[in-house]
C-alpha cells in the first residue's frame, strides 16, 4: 500500500499483514496535509498548505509509477477521486495497468467548479472501473460522468470486534458517568454536525440531567466546540476524549446507551458518503439518531435501525434523543435490528468477496491498451 508520509511517520511497515510504502512530498516536519481532520478541511483551515498540493501530486505520481514498475503490479486498487484517481490516471500514460477506483464520498461531493468537475472526470473515465460505499455516492458519481461504470460495495466492519459484549466495567467510572451516556465518534469538522449536538444537548439537560456526551475524534473545529460547550453551560456533561486507538472503540460502543450523528452537507458541498462510525454503532447493537443526508440511509433506516432526522435542526434531534432515552424497549429493539443490518450488509466477509470478484473479473479481462 502507497500512503504519504507524516512527520515522524516509518518510510515502510507491515500493518495487519500489510506492507504500508509512505512517501514524503514536502520537508518532512512540515507535511501537513493529509490525516487528521482530513485534506479538504485541513485546507480550508490553512490557506499556506496549498503550497505543499502541488509537491504531494508529483511525489504521489512519482512514487506510484515507480512502485508499479519496481513490484510488477497487476492491478492498482486506488481509493478516493481527488488526488488518487487523477495520479492513476495520469500514472495510466507511462504504465499499461487497469484501475479500481473507490470512491468514497466527499472527493466527489466537493470540488465542484468547472476546473473540479473536468478533474473528477479525468479520473474516473481513465479508471477501468469504480466502486461507490453507498447507492447515494453512486448517483453523484453518475451525475458526473454518466458513462462511469459504477458498482456499490461499501466499506465494511469487523463484526466480532464491534459487539455488544464488548464492555468494560469500569469505563463508565472512569469517564465519571452516572446516568445514561450518548456517544459520538467523528472527526470534528463541519459536516459531522456536532456543533448542532451540543445545541441538541443544552435542551435534553433540561429533560434528563444526568445525561453525559461523550465525544470520540478530533478535528480542526474541536477548540470551537469546546468553547460552545462552556458558553452553553454544559461542559460539565461533555466529554472531549480526543482521537482514540482504533482498537479501543469497541468499549465505548459498547459502553453507550445511544449513537448520534448528526451529520450535514457542509459549505463546500460535502458529506457522508457513508459513514463508516454507524456501521460500527450499529454492529454494536446501538439504536442510532442521525440525519438523512449522503450514504447514512443506507446504514439508519428510520424507526427500523434508528431514527433518522433533518440535518441543521437542534431541536428535532433533541426530541429524538429524548424519545429513545424515555423508552429502553424501543432503544434495545432498534439496536437488536441495526446489529442484524450490519451482520448481514456491512461485515467484511461479503464485502472482501464482493472487492475480490470484481478484481478477478478485471485481471480476466483482455489487456487494457495504453491510454
Amino acid at each position: 500500500m502507497l500512503a504519504p508520509n507524516f512527520p515522524g511517520g516509518l518510510h515502510s511497515e507491515v500493518m495487519d499483514g500489510v506492507e504500508v510504502r509512505r512517501f514524503n512530498y514536502f520537508v518532512p516536519r512540515w507535511q501537513a496535509l493529509c490525516y487528521r481532520s482530513g485534506m479538504l478541511p485541513n485546507l480550508k483551515r490553512s490557506l499556506l498548505l496549498w503550497i505543499q498540493v502541488p509537491f504531494y501530486f508529483g511525489s504521489l505520481c512519482w512514487c506510484a509509477v515507480r512502485l508499479i514498475r519496481k513490484e510488477s503490479v497487476d492491478l492498482i486498487h486506488a481509493h478516493w477521486v481527488v488526488p488518487q484517481g487523477i495520479v492513476t490516471g495520469i500514472a495510466r500514460w507511462f504504465v499499461r495497468i487497469p484501475v479500481v477506483l473507490t470512491v468514497h464520498g466527499g472527493d466527489i461531493f466537493a470540488f465542484r467548479g468547472v476546473i473540479g468537475t473536468s478533474l473528477k472526470r479525468f479520473a474516473l473515465t481513465k479508471s477501468s472501473v469504480c466502486t461507490a460505499n453507498s447507492v447515494f455516492t453512486r448517483e453523484q458519481i453518475l451525475e458526473t460522468c454518466r458513462h462511469t461504470s459504477v458498482s456499490v460495495v461499501p466499506m465494511g466492519v469487523d463484526v466480532s470486534a464491534f459487539h455488544p459484549d464488548k464492555k468494560d466495567p469500569l469505563l463508565r467510572d472512569r469517564l465519571g458517568i452516572q446516568g445514561e451516556m450518548i456517544l459520538f465518534v467523528g472527526r470534528l469538522v463541519e459536516k459531522k454536525g456536532a456543533h448542532h449536538l451540543l445545541a441538541a444537548m443544552q435542551q435534553v439537560l433540561e429533560r434528563f440531567p444526568t445525561v453525559t456526551l461523550v465525544l470520540v475524534g478530533d478535528g480542526t473545529q474541536r477548540q470551537e466546540l469546546e468553547l460552545m460547550a462552556r458558553r452553553l453551560g454544559i461542559d460539565s456533561a461533555v466529554r472531549f476524549l480526543g482521537k482514540l486507538p482504533h482498537e479501543h472503540l469497541p468499549e465505548y460502543y459498547a459502553a453507550a446507551d445511544l449513537f448520534v450523528g448528526p451529520s450535514v452537507v457542509d459549505r463546500s458541498g460535502d458529506t457522508e458518503g457513508l459513514g463508516v462510525v454507524f456501521i460500527e454503532a450499529a454492529a454494536a447493537g446501538l439504536a442510532i439518531v442521525g440525519t438523512s443526508v449522503g450514504g447514512i440511509s443506507d446504514i439508519l433506516i428510520h424507526e427500523i435501525t434508528g431514527i433518522a432526522v433533518q440535518p441543521d435542526s437542534p431541536e428535532e434531534l433533541a426530541s429524538a434523543i429524548e424519545r429513545l432515552l424515555r423508552d429502553s424497549d424501543l432503544r434495545q429493539k432498534l439496536g437488536a435490528a441495526a446489529r442484524q443490518h450490519a451482520l448481514s450488509q456491512f461485515s467484511w466477509g461479503p464485502v472482501a468477496a464482493s472487492f475480490s470478484g470484481l478484481f478477478e473479473q478485471i485481471l480476466n479481462r483482455p489487456p487494457v491498451e495504453q491510454p
